[in-house]
Parts: C-alpha cells; sequence; structure tokens
C-alpha cells in the first residue's frame, strides 16, 4: 500500500503547522462576512495558506523546507531574545532603584567606573577598585 509514502519528504514543521492554523482563521472569518467578493477573497487565501502547507509537507526538497522553516522560527526567537532583554532590563532597574536605598553611588574620576558605596556615612575616602584612585565624597 502507502507503505513509507512521507520517507524523503519533509512532513509537518512548524511552518507547515502555521501556514494550517493561518487558514483556519482565514476561513473561520470568511465564514461570518456579509460582503460576497470579501468572503471569496478570504476564502481563496486560506485555500492558498493549505495548498503551500500540503506541498511543503509532501515535498521531498528537505533541505530547501528546513531552511524556509529555520527562517521562520528565527523570526520568533528574535522576538522572543528582545523580550527576555526587556524583561531583565526592567528587573535590574527595580533592583537598582531597590539599591538605591541604601547605596550611593559615584563614578571614579580617572577611570569613569561606577562605583556603589554604603549611604549615612557621612564624608568618606573612596578607593576606586580598578585604578586605584581615591576620592572624598559625602555620603
Amino acid at each position: 500500500m502507502a507503505n513509507g509514502f512521507f520517507s524523503g519528504r519533509n512532513g509537518s514543521d512548524a511552518l507547515s503547522v502555521f501556514l494550517t492554523a493561518a487558514a483556519l482563521v482565514l476561513a473561520t472569518a470568511a465564514s461570518v462576512m456579509t460582503d460576497e467578493t470579501a468572503r471569496i477573497i478570504v476564502s481563496a487565501a486560506a485555500l492558498v495558506l493549505v495548498a503551500v502547507a500540503a506541498w511543503r509537507m509532501l515535498s521531498t526538497s528537505t533541505a530547501k523546507r528546513r531552511a524556509e522553516n529555520e527562517k521562520f522560527l528565527s523570526l520568533f526567537r528574535r522576538d522572543a531574545e528582545i523580550a527576555r532583554k526587556k524583561e531583565e532590563e526592567r528587573k535590574a532597574k527595580a533592583a537598582r532603584k531597590e539599591d538605591e536605598k541604601t547605596h550611593a553611588y559615584f563614578r571614579c574620576p580617572e577611570c569613569r567606573k561606577e562605583l556603589r558605596v554604603p549611604k549615612g556615612k557621612g564624608k568618606i575616602r573612596i578607593t576606586c577598585p580598578h585604578c586605584g584612585h581615591q576620592f572624598v565624597k559625602r555620603t
């Protein structure tokens, strides 16, 4: 019978699943449209997406399909990386704000490194651990 039909073929991947889901959304949207022309256009777009998904799944050019899928997935990885960096920045700002209640921050006049010292100690001599420069500040 059809034993091994999918051997050597791409099969289902993330891009094919996305195309199929998008086609389902378009078909659902078309079913509630009142304008006949718009319904035909949206239904045709859904049909094209299903056809492309099926063609990708049955394609024997696995290297090309894998490259397309990898490019598709990279879009989501980039978005996830941006969101992760924004979350890290938000947490760092919150931690810094909390830390500023008990510590003061100064820049070394020599090397411009940021230094953290305890608040409420009055006038203190600060020694930069990076360059060894000493300076006096009130905390």
